[in-house]
């Protein structure tokens, strides 16, 4: 059967009866390919190609002279990969020699590599140690069966221990018809890989391709970075592209904007739940006509699923289902009583093929690497394997994953499945990526969430992600923790990698509040926090809320206990217990005042470090960098006047200079100093440092976070309309923008004269002082200052950095931060500006 076309007969609608796989090897149908089409490109590689002739001829000489150095006992072969020609050569010549194939990623820590070698007993190669073998031209070649194992896989452990699995032969060919007859991947494909080689979905990619006659394209986006990706779907007229769905959002973030993946007619993902926005927005890339197709499986089963979206079929606003249960496959699902559950309920997930892996490989001690019970027979004697997955089968027959049968557990007597939690993360906005665990604390088991925020929009508090989802949730699947971290670890495989994922802050045992004031202030923080149960040890802020939060439970609880609170209160008083024996001193007539100054951080062993809040901010803006910062830190914000309480603000960054001045001598008389400010409030902290020196004090160090120099504060004198020489930079923008309508801007203006003397609710006296500041910025003259200046740029900052020689011709480092303006100075991304700051400290 060398006839290429072969395959042609598959091509039927999804969920078509099964078909016979007519080969016994891969080796067979290999040779059958490069015999009907020898001419053609198989593989591209770096500006280098080979043809089905050039490489048959290639890897049949290798795999010759591979069993003439190993003799025939079938030693596993451990290849080392790369993102190389040479690396397909060797992995096909391996696979022709009838050893089994076991794959060295080229990230793997040394020590993960020893562990498969020892478990495997496979002798170690390269592509280069391969090639130079002598060669043995007469040298037969093993007989090899469709049961002999090809490829010796070890899965990537994001869940346990990695498991050794023998996949046979006749799994790959079956694997590579099902990808032609549902797919249509042939010889007039160009299959752009985007996967490391030694991935089981990049294997995936390879055995369809050259086992069905189609070009092999491939780079390793983590070796030549996600930016060259775009330019390699378009040189190379790639029809096809296979990648794992975080690569993917990846791809479609570089690719925004351009016609890059018109050409595609096909995209796949593997290895990773998908929801339906991801499909919306390769869409909008994607020309009319193409497709996208999910694909579903694993190590043991091979192909179990495809979820195709061709043009015009409608895409769910959801974590997507696996969809129709791949070709020679039967998937029934059983009850806790081993009978097939009702159509539409959740059962554990049994997979019935001939197509299946040869179980799971035994160690030369005699012990099996995973739990070989897993794999047993059907009825009929059909092999079988119990995946440990649930799911469901919907209405038009697609399936459903909802979980692992060890994943559910009951909070608070509700069983809960993590993976329902997960998808309603990821349909919030500002979610870019989720994963829920279930972990076991003293008081039993509670949910922890770890989101993936998106870059681009405003970073949300872990308040703001609990209240919208308590929108399609109940109580008790609300996560008791919620992380926020700039990216999901991810191991070598591209998985996540959830043995990385940091374990929550411990919070305290939540001992309930006392009756009175505690009580109720409890009630109020569950409320805004959206946490249902608030204990006395509790901190406001570490559960999670942010600035504007903060204040609307400083406005509301002012209100109800007739008390006047600040930034300074809740800093001073951060938990529940404290806050409330703050508000009964508050009802006798002792209260905190409000000040410029406000203590975040005490106790610390070195000199303070003042903080200065950016305009229409409070201080408490800066609180979470005060805490990431450590504990040898004693850090003091400043804030305009009247930003809290009644006072005239400063119309000026002199001004305000001056009375900031005042309130940090009352501090630390005398220096060294050392000064971070936020926006506008870094051009403070440098005329703060200018009024100092001209005292003889001495200033360390001025660290402007997420100063912009462009916009209102390039109407100064300092000439920043161009870079340096050549740069290619245009002027900075200096015109104000218009109001809207005349009675917009009067009524600005009345606000702007009354700012300080009356107090607007939270969000409104925010933007009202943030709009006073930037007519300060428009005022204000910028001069250079001498002393060292280090400086971190948000990742939206559009200034040049060379601009700031012209401000701080000793400027020491120009740094780019994680987050937007705001963000930088929320969880996740503070934690990396803390680390620039610490590092500018030194």
């Amino acid at each position: 059967m060398s006839d290429i076309s072969t395959f042609e007969s598959f091509l039927a609608p999804r969920g078509h009866e099964p078909f016979p796989v007519p080969w016994s090897s891969v080796r067979e149908r290999f040779e059958s390919v490069a015999t009907a089409v020898p001419d053609n490109i198989a593989v591209v590689c770096r500006g280098s190609s080979l043809s089905y002739r050039e490489l048959h001829s290639l890897a049949d000489a290798h795999a010759r002279a591979l069993v003439g150095h190993l003799g025939s006992d079938r030693r596993p072969v451990a290849l080392d990969t790369s993102c190389s020609l040479d690396c397909v050569v060797a992995l096909v010549s391996v696979l022709l020699s009838g050893h089994p194939l076991v794959l060295l990623d080229s990230q793997l820590p040394e020590d993960r590599r020893h562990n498969i070698l020892t478990r495997s007993g496979a002798a170690r190669i390269s592509p280069a140690e391969l090639a130079a073998l002598p060669r043995h031209p007469e040298q037969p070649l093993p007989a090899v069966s469709e049961s002999d194992c090809a490829v010796l896989l070890f899965t990537s452990g994001s869940t346990g221990t990695p498991k050794a699995v023998r996949q046979g032969h006749r799994l790959w060919l079956n694997q590579a018809a099902d990808f032609h007859a549902t797919l249509g991947i042939g010889s007039g494909d160009r299959l752009g890989m985007a996967l490391p080689i030694s991935f089981g979905g990049g294997l995936d990619v390879v055995f369809s391709a050259l086992l069905n006659g189609g070009e092999l394209h491939f780079l390793d986006p983590r070796e030549v970075g996600i930016e060259e990706v775009p330019q390699w779907i378009s040189s190379h007229m790639l029809t096809t592209l296979h990648a794992t769905p975080s690569l993917l959002r990846a791809v479609m973030k570089v690719c925004a904007g351009t016609a890059t993946l018109t050409g595609l007619r096909l995209v796949t993902t593997c290895g990773e739940a998908v929801h339906g926005d991801d499909v919306t927005r390769l869409r909008a890339l994607l020309s009319p006509a193409a497709s996208y197709c999910n694909l579903s499986g694993s190590s043991e089963t091979g192909n179990l699923a495809f979820n195709e979206f061709p043009p015009g079929r409608d895409v769910p606003d959801r974590v997507l289902p696996v969809g129709v249960v791949a070709a020679n496959k039967v998937v029934r699902l059983l009850g806790p009583d081993g009978a097939d559950v009702a159509p539409g309920e959740v059962g554990e997930i049994v997979v019935e093929s001939p197509y299946l892996s040869e179980g799971y490989f035994v160690e030369r001690d005699g012990t099996a690497t995973a739990e070989i019970t897993k794999f047993g027979r059907a009825a009929d004697g059909t092999r079988s394997f119990r995946m440990g997955d649930l799911g469901r089968f919907d209405q038009h027959g697609l399936l459903h994953l909802v979980g692992r049968s060890d994943d559910a557990v009951k909070v608070r007597g509700y069983l809960v499945e993590p993976s329902e939690v997960e998808s309603a993360l990821r349909r919030l906005p500002a979610v870019e990526d989720a994963v829920v665990l279930a972990r076991q604390t003293d008081s039993g088991a509670v949910l922890v969430g770890y989101v993936a925020v998106d870059p681009a929009t405003r970073a949300p508090s872990a308040a703001d992600l609990r209240r919208d989802l308590r929108k399609t949730l109940p109580d008790w699947m609300i996560p008791a923790n919620l992380m926020l971290l700039p990216a999901l670890p991810r191991n070598e495989r591209g998985k996540v990698d959830r043995g990385a994922l940091p374990a929550p802050s411990p919070r305290p045992a939540v001992i309930p509040p006392a009756v009175g004031v505690e009580s109720e202030l409890a009630a109020l923080w569950s409320e805004i926090l959206g946490i249902e149960q608030i204990g006395r040890d509790d901190d406001f802020v570490s559960l999670g809320g942010d600035s504007l939060q903060t204040q609307q439970m400083l406005t509301r609880a002012g209100q109800k206990f007739g008390a006047e609170l600040s930034s300074a209160t809740l800093a001073n008083f951060p938990t529940l217990h404290q806050f409330s024996a703050h508000l009964e001193q508050a009802a006798t007539g002792t209260t905190l005042r409000t000040r410029v100054l406000v203590p975040l951080q005490t106790g610390g062993t070195g000199d303070p470090l003042f903080a200065f809040a950016g305009a229409g901010s409070t201080a408490l803006a800066l609180l979470p960098l005060a805490r990431e910062l450590g504990p040898h830190w004693t850090v003091h914000g400043l804030q305009a006047h009247g930003l809290e309480g009644r006072g005239f603000p400063d119309w000026t960054v002199r001004s305000a200079a001056k009375r900031y001045l005042r309130e940090i001598r009352q501090v630390q008389p005398h220096g060294p100093y050392t000064f971070v400010g936020h926006s506008l409030g870094g051009v403070i902290a440098m005329d703060v440092a200018r009024l100092l020196e001209a005292e003889g004090e001495t200033v360390n160090a001025v660290i402007c976070l997420d100063t912009i120099l462009s916009g209102p504060l390039g109407s100064g004198i300092l000439d920043l309309s161009r870079s340096e020489p050549d740069s290619g930079e245009q002027s900075i923008p200096l015109s104000e923008p218009a109001p809207t309508d005349r009675r917009t801007l009067w009524k600005t203006r009345a606000m702007l004269l009354t700012a300080g003397l009356w107090q607007y609710p939270a969000q409104t006296q925010w933007d009202l002082f943030h709009d006073l500041g930037r007519r300060v910025a428009l005022m204000h003259r910028l001069q250079p200052w001498d002393g060292a200046v280090s400086v971190v740029m948000a990742e939206d900052n559009p200034d040049d950095p060379a601009w700031w020689t012209r401000v701080a011709p000793h400027v020491v480092s120009v740094e780019r931060a994680s987050g937007d303006h705001v963000g930088m100075l929320r969880p996740p991304y503070v934690a990396h500006t803390a680390a620039l700051v610490r590092e500018a400290l030194k």
